[in-house]
């Protein structure tokens, strides 16, 4: 189980990973994003928010903000249809995550122009 304390540390970590992963998308560096991304999703899947085929097991609800986004992204890309044999790939989840956090859209996005 989940301290308290483990998923503040958590929170902290989704929203840092958030930030590097804003810096490496400006920069196009898709290969390092995608790295962070799974040491992320590897985190949160040893916090048993997860499980290995990247399915909820919590009520996103009951998270802090950055989580909860994270969370509902994760089953909003896995309920979305996807062409046969195409995977659900991290970019796909990256890109439902970064759409859903307000943060990005009202205070990075526009400065990035």
């Amino acid at each position: 189980m989940t301290t308290p304390e483990q998923l503040q540390l958590l929170e902290a970590d989704i929203e840092q990973t958030l930030f590097t992963l804003i810096d490496l998308a400006l920069d196009e560096n898709y290969l390092e994003m995608n790295e962070h991304f799974a040491q992320l999703l590897a985190k949160v899947q040893a916090a048993q928010l997860i499980d290995y085929k990247l399915d909820v097991l919590v009520d996103p609800q009951a998270f802090a903000p950055e989580t909860r986004i994270l969370l509902l992204s994760l089953i909003e890309a896995k309920a979305r249809p996807r062409k046969r044999k195409k995977l659900l790939t991290h970019r796909i989840i990256l890109k439902i995550w970064l759409r859903k956090n307000q943060r990005y859209l009202k205070e990075i996005l526009p400065q990035m122009f």
